[in-house]
């Protein structure tokens, strides 16, 4: 397994990440994977340690929390062992999101009790609109907080589009994004965020 920095942060993490997206299980509409059983998903978490992945990405919104549950769950007592991203800001994909620093907190504080620690080692913003970044300040200030009380060691933002990224980098100063990059959707070489990202040591 390849491990690389996280940003300019001293984190390290597996190049290969696990995405929890799918253990969450069913909730209503298309944004769920469907029904899983928590046993196996236990064990695909094991697995994935095993094979060396230390990175694993979940969110508030996964299942409304169960993903954070059996990540919890698995690493109680591994804690040292992992690196565990979250989400917050969509609390459900039938309601519109809340990035006020009030709510950030709110939802930080309820994932750490999901996930059964003290801190997470990156917050995301999930999926917020471009006017976001326009108002960033008090976000940016409550990212820094966090840091300096332990609850958080890293920022960043799980981006829209990768269009979005370079008003993020500049009003938030993140560590990392997260974004759609496949075989299929090449708009972060197109858009030059993966260029800006690589120039300011910025994770995607």
């Amino acid at each position: 397994m390849e491990y690389r920095n996280l940003g300019k942060t001293n984190l390290k993490v597996s190049a290969t990440g696990f995405g929890a997206w799918g253990i969450g299980g069913a909730t209503p509409g298309p944004t769920s994977y469907g029904h899983q059983a928590d046993d196996v998903s236990l064990q695909a978490l094991e697995c994935a340690l095993d094979s060396g992945i230390t990175f694993f990405d979940t969110s508030s919104v996964y299942g409304y929390g169960h993903s954070e549950e059996l990540i919890g769950r698995a690493f109680e007592h591994k804690r040292d062992r992992v690196v565990i991203a979250t989400k917050a800001g969509l609390s459900s994909y039938e309601e519109p999101p809340d990035f006020s620093p009030s709510y950030l907190l709110k939802s930080l504080e309820s994932s750490l009790k999901r996930l059964r620690t003290d801190f997470v080692d990156l917050l995301l913003l999930h999926n917020p609109p471009p006017e976001v970044a326009i108002n960033g300040d008090a976000i940016a200030a409550l990212a820094d907080d966090l840091k300096s009380q332990g609850k958080i060691r890293a920022f960043g933002v799980s981006l829209r589009s990768p269009l979005d990224g370079a008003a993020f980098l500049e009003s938030l100063g993140v560590d990392a994004f997260q974004t759609n990059f496949n075989l299929l959707d090449q708009r972060a070489i197109d858009c030059g965020l993966m260029d800006l990202a690589h120039r300011e040591n910025v994770s995607l």
